[in-house]
């Protein structure tokens, strides 16, 4: 799965509450903005009130979490505050004019600003190169681990069909993503894209995937924490590493964001260390299984066709970033280079995952587990030092993004708990209140996460659901449908007719794709 774990783009709370109204306010964030930070506007009441046990996001970074657009829609923002609780984890690492924006609006960037070669340009805006930095750290993820996997279960030929079907129709549909949101004013999130498209409906539809999808990831960064911790300490059960996670983990779900936000760079290390060490093993083992010099048997095609299925999620889950490139595309320098960006993009990741899906199937064949590093660490005749190295840092990245994955979802349900006039006023009779629920709300969010991994540990099954439902669908999907919605008028008949062409095969992929991951 890339790890394209992103805040939902607009927040899902009750339309009927006096918060909301206040939002929706014009004139609200001018006397938000006179208040400063020492006073709630919907509450009247000071930081020191409460909320700062455990650094939980007050109330007034409630406020800062939303903005209003000049649609006057109540939608999420893509940029970063100092200080805010409320971002998205793969808000890309190196970004810094969206760390520096204090304006409560949407920004505009219009197509004069944009193709002006004489506009002078922020100097806080990303570079070409960040932004290929940005935009790979954005794909690879852990959805590297099951690629050998996606091949075995397609055999070469339709493995590596799915493989380029995937690589290129993920590279179109970025572009997609740019042509759209240029089409209204104000368009900078994935969720504006939605809202653009189809109103109000399309952003509660862009907020309920995310979510969804968020929590699944949790689920397999659970599971792969514990596979990892197996893996290198054998002779202790998994339910007991299950335990240990819980335990490990929801702690972290209460420290601010801000401060977990830069281990998101840990996933390209992880991965990019991973390759290093698959590529070493199979060239100094001489002798199979493990080794590139000697390799394995391996299928043209399947050898059960009742696994290709699968293959679609495995190879997919790899290639869904499209969640955070409207903040990329936004942040360029040039945004006019955003679609040589993008190739620069993909070259760079297709080689990483072709390589590692390539290596791990002939090394493995059809012994290729749900997990490369499950083999390297179970095969003998590697450096074992370097194998534990590479798995630990596999280990430590689940540790890293839990939390900030599980972050939009806690947000949500609190900004939905605490609007409700009842549960507020409620809160606001009594010292600690706020915070009993949060804490409550977390650990009970936390646990749950666990125990659906422990009911359902395959995390292959996880990424195949990954992969074929919400992969396919932010990634494929959706900016097909938008685009259809939004140029059908004006697009070209054999444009139109490969839009058409890709969401129909997309729409089967994901379908069967998601059904499979059930079985």
């Amino acid at each position: 799965m890339a790890d394209n774990i992103s805040l939902p783009p607009s927040t899902i709370i009750p339309a009927n509450t006096n918060y909301v109204a206040n939002i929706m306010d014009p004139d609200f964030w001018e006397r938000r903005a006179s208040l400063g930070t020492s006073a709630s506007p919907v509450h009247g009441r000071g930081e020191s009130d409460y909320g700062s046990f455990l650094n939980f996001p007050q109330d007034d970074d409630f406020d800062k979490s939303s903005r209003y657009s000049a649609r006057g829609s109540f939608s999420g923002h893509a940029s970063l505050r100092q200080g805010d609780e409320a971002f998205e984890e793969h808000t890309p690492f190196l970004i810094h004019a969206l760390e520096r924006t204090h304006s409560l609006a949407l920004t505009q960037v219009t197509a004069d600003y944009k193709d002006d070669p004489h506009h002078p340009q922020s100097p806080y805006k990303s570079t070409f190169a960040q932004s290929i930095f940005n935009s790979v750290n954005i794909l690879i993820g852990i959805g590297i681990l099951s690629l050998a996997l996606g091949i075995r279960c397609g055999g070469w030929v339709i493995g590596m069909t799915i493989f380029v079907y995937c690589c290129l129709l993920t590279n179109y549909t970025a572009k997609l993503l740019a042509r759209c949101l240029d089409y209204g004013a104000g368009g900078n999130t994935y969720g504006d894209m939605g809202y653009i498209a189809f109103g109000d409906r399309g952003r509660w539809l862009v907020s309920i995937l995310f979510l969804t999808e968020l929590c699944t990831s949790s689920i397999a960064l659970v599971v792969l924490l514990g596979d990892a911790l197996v893996a290198l300490f054998p002779t202790v059960p998994m339910s007991t590493f299950r335990l240990i996670s819980l335990f490990i983990l929801t702690p972290l779900t209460f420290l601010p964001v801000r401060k977990l936000s830069y281990t998101s760079l840990l996933g390209i290390i992880s991965a990019a260390c991973l390759v290093i060490v698959v590529v070493v093993d199979g060239l100094t083992k001489e002798e199979r299984p493990g080794s590139l010099r000697d390799p394995m048997p391996t299928d043209i095609w399947p050898s059960d066709w009742t696994t290709v299925p699968l293959s679609f999620g495995l190879i997919m889950a790899g290639f869904a970033g499209h969640a955070v490139f409207p903040t990329v595309y936004r942040d360029m320098e040039e945004p006019k280079h955003y679609k040589t960006m993008v190739n620069w993009t993909y070259i760079v990741t297709t080689l990483v995952y072709f390589c590692m899906a390539a290596c791990g199937y002939l090394m493995f064949g059809s012994t290729v587990m749900q997990e490369i590093t499950q083999n390297i660490m179970s095969t003998p005749g590697y450096n074992p030092t370097l194998n534990r190295m590479a798995v630990s840092l596999i280990a430590v990245n689940p540790i890293a993004k839990y939390a900030l994955t599980l972050n939009p979802v806690n947000l949500t349900w609190e900004l939905a708990l605490f609007g409700q006039e009842r549960i507020d006023a409620w809160c606001n009779n009594g010292r600690g209140r706020r915070t009993f629920l949060r804490v409550i709300g977390r650990i009970a969010i936390s646990s749950l996460v666990v125990g659906i991994a422990t009911v359902y540990p395959g995390f292959d099954k996880v990424m195949a659901l990954l992969g074929a439902f919400f992969s396919f669908m932010i990634s494929g999907i959706f900016p097909i449908v938008c685009h259809l919605r939004l140029f059908s008028n004006s697009m070209p008949i054999r444009e139109k007719i490969l839009n058409w062409i890709l969401l129909i095969i997309s729409s089967i992929l994901a379908l069967t794709g998601t059904a499979w991951s059930f079985l």
